[in-house]
């Protein structure tokens, strides 16, 4: 459980150092369904929330990883350039 503390604690601290709030702000639906598992694929009961995001939180390179993929995260390796090309598309 201290494990799963202190990986939120990274994970804050990540979001604010490579968070995309430009996108974060303009589909703060897709984010929501993300995490309450609502979306067609990960489609979860309220109870399994629980679980999967538990599990997730125990490793959390996986979370940062899919959030990356979305997008929702810049990678560290990114540049001010290629952020502001990447957003030019919202």
């Amino acid at each position: 459980m201290i494990k799963v503390f202190f990986n939120i604690l990274r994970l804050i601290r990540v979001l604010r150092e490579r968070g995309n709030w430009k996108l974060i702000r303009h589909s703060r639906n897709q984010l929501k369904d993300f995490i309450f598992c609502r979306s067609g694929l990960n489609h979860k009961p309220l109870i399994y929330i629980l679980v999967y995001w538990y599990r997730l939180l125990k490793g959390h390179e996986m979370l940062i990883w899919r959030l990356e993929t979305f997008g929702f995260l810049f990678t560290s390796e990114t540049d001010q350039k290629a952020k502001d090309r990447l957003n030019s598309y919202l």
